[in-house]
């Protein structure tokens, strides 16, 4: 079954259920608190001239959900039943409502029979994981969380370092970076997905990714100075200290040459204070000096551009 309805916004955007799966809902699934009591206030104004309209309801506990207000999520989707029983695909949003509310176990138990009806349901997978994990069930959790990414072909970034972090986090670091690597093949090299595979890669001691990653990133981003920090600081983690104390020392020089302007800027004084305390802490280590005892440096104090 193929059901469209329109969602009375300025994008004329539709609802799209099919097969019990809500495809798409409320057009965009992030709502400012502007966006949100906006809307909300649009959505009032329609059910006042048509209270009894399913679809509004719906939309309803979505827009509610979404913004976390599980409680009244589900109140809408119980009217949305008495309404019209069994037209709309109830059992997403009252899984997403369950685990707001802290009820894993209840919202699995509303998930598993709409995946085993309905396997194309992505964002079902995705919350039957969170529920998994939640109620300690990590083989279950992994394998939906699998799921999740395999069905979806264009991945938002939220979804991907979820997934590699549930891997990480049960000592998959090595299948953790090559989700990472996947997502950043498909969708870019987003900044927050690269850190993360960085940290990922330093974790397995496989220092030459980690180093291409932030050459690559140095070279196309607007500002290379974070970049260059970071270079000097997986250098050192590798045991490089020579190397390190080389990238150090060019990061001083290249920050002293700056107009007055931006060499005095907080994000530049900030690196050329790290820059300083990183060459003093290498002092006395010797070029061939294990990873293990040289000393690492915390990431740039916001992301790199």
């Amino acid at each position: 079954m193929r059901l469209l309805l329109p969602i009375h916004r300025p994008t004329r955007a539709l609802l799209i259920l099919t097969a019990g799966c809500v495809l798409a809902l409320l057009a965009g699934s992030a709502f400012g608190h502007g966006a949100y009591h906006e809307r909300l206030a649009q959505l009032a104004a329609e059910l006042e001239k048509t209270p009894n309209d399913p679809a509004l309801h719906f939309q309803l506990a979505d827009l509610n959900g979404q913004h976390g207000d599980w409680q009244m999520s589900l109140l809408n989707l119980d009217r949305v039943e008495e309404l019209a029983p069994g037209k709309f695909p109830t059992a997403l949003l009252r899984g997403q409502a369950w685990l707001t509310g802290g009820q894993p176990a209840k919202a699995k138990a509303v998930l598993d029979p709409l995946l085993a009806a309905h396997p194309e349901c992505t964002r079902a997978w995705l919350f039957r994981a969170r529920a998994a994990q939640r109620l300690g069930d990590a083989p279950g959790s992994l394998a939906d969380y699998r799921e999740a990414l395999q069905r979806t072909p264009a991945p938002e970034p939220d979804l991907v370092q979820e997934t590699a972090d549930a891997l990480a986090a049960h000592g998959r670091e090595k299948e953790a970076a090559q989700v990472l690597a996947s997502g950043i093949e498909k969708l870019g090299a987003v900044p927050s997905l690269v850190l993360r595979a960085m940290d990922l890669e330093i974790a397995t001691k496989d220092f030459d990714a980690a180093l291409s990653r932030v050459d690559a990133m140095q070279k196309s981003a607007p500002r290379p100075e974070p970049w260059m920090a970071r270079r000097a600081s997986v250098l050192a983690q590798a045991g490089r200290i020579d190397n390190s104390r080389a990238a150090w020392q060019a990061l001083v020089e290249h920050l002293a040459a700056l107009p007055n302007l931006e060499r005095g800027s907080h994000a530049m004084s900030k690196l050329a204070e790290d820059a300083r305390q990183a060459l003093a802490a290498l002092v006395g280590l010797s070029a061939t000096q294990p990873s293990s005892s040289a000393p690492t440096f915390s990431k740039p104090t916001s992301t790199p551009p």
